[in-house]
């Protein structure tokens, strides 16, 4: 209660301090005629203001201190002061937590990437004719469901199996992905790959993944248990990379 007690006493001398350094600035550049050019006035109020905040906390702290009874006073001030540096504390990882766990474009150093993604197909499981709209992929995350393009001309064979290279941009930072493939009118797989928040941008390709499940088209019921037709790995690069 101690500590809540000095905390309110500090925010009051820092707002106090603020409006009072504010007030001093203004009058001074008011007094000197001083210009207002871009804004010189606000950040100069900013800047006292500030400063102001800063001596009304420590003037506040060794009030609250005075007031406390006979012997008690640096204890008191002493509990004050651990109550801006908690509250300092909580409103830093507010900040970090907003800055790192929202999802956003990830940033390695000053660069977004790309998600590059292999889908392994066993050539018989292929149609004939045109491929293009045969596959869709999109990688989900909790609030974006953005989608992978797929470069059917660059496809390459390997023994039985047919590799279908596809590219999603830019790469979101998130807790989780899901990575869902859908076989145009027949079903729905979807891969929940290790990948970390922050993937190394210099990694190898992945390892091969199954997905975790595979689902038929909505309301439809299958005479019997869909199997899996599509194998995926990944990668992260840096635009620009290769």
């Amino acid at each position: 209660m101690r500590i809540l007690v000095g905390l309110l006493w500090a925010l009051a001398g820092a707002v106090a301090g603020f409006v009072a350094g504010a007030l001093v600035a203004l009058v001074i550049l008011k007094a000197t005629n001083s210009p207002n050019r871009e804004g010189a006035y606000g950040y100069a109020m900013f800047g006292a203001g500030f400063i102001g905040a800063i001596i009304g906390l420590i003037i506040a702290l060794l009030l609250y201190g005075r007031s406390a009874p006979a012997g008690q006073g640096t204890a008191f001030a002493g509990s004050g002061f651990l109550g801006v540096i908690g509250l300092i504390a909580v409103v830093a990882l507010g900040l970090w937590a907003f800055m790192n766990l929202r999802e956003a474009p990830l940033m390695y150093d000053g660069s977004m990437a790309s998600l590059e993604l292999e889908l392994r197909v066993r050539s018989v499981e292929l149609p004939a004719g045109d491929l293009h709209d045969w596959l869709e992929v999109e990688v989900q995350t909790a609030k974006t469901r953005p989608v992978a393009t797929l470069s059917w001309s660059s496809k390459r064979i390997d023994g039985e199996y047919t590799i279908v290279p596809a590219t999603q941009n830019p790469l979101y930072r998130s807790a989780s992905r899901v990575i869902v493939v859908q076989i145009n009118g027949r079903q729905a797989e979807a891969f929940m790959p290790r990948m970390r928040r922050t993937p190394d941008p210099k990694a190898d390709w992945s390892e091969w993944f199954r997905p975790q499940s595979v689902d038929p088209p909505y309301g439809v019921v299958p005479p019997a248990p869909l199997r899996s037709i599509v194998e995926l790995r990944y990668r992260v690069r840096r635009y620009g990379d290769q």
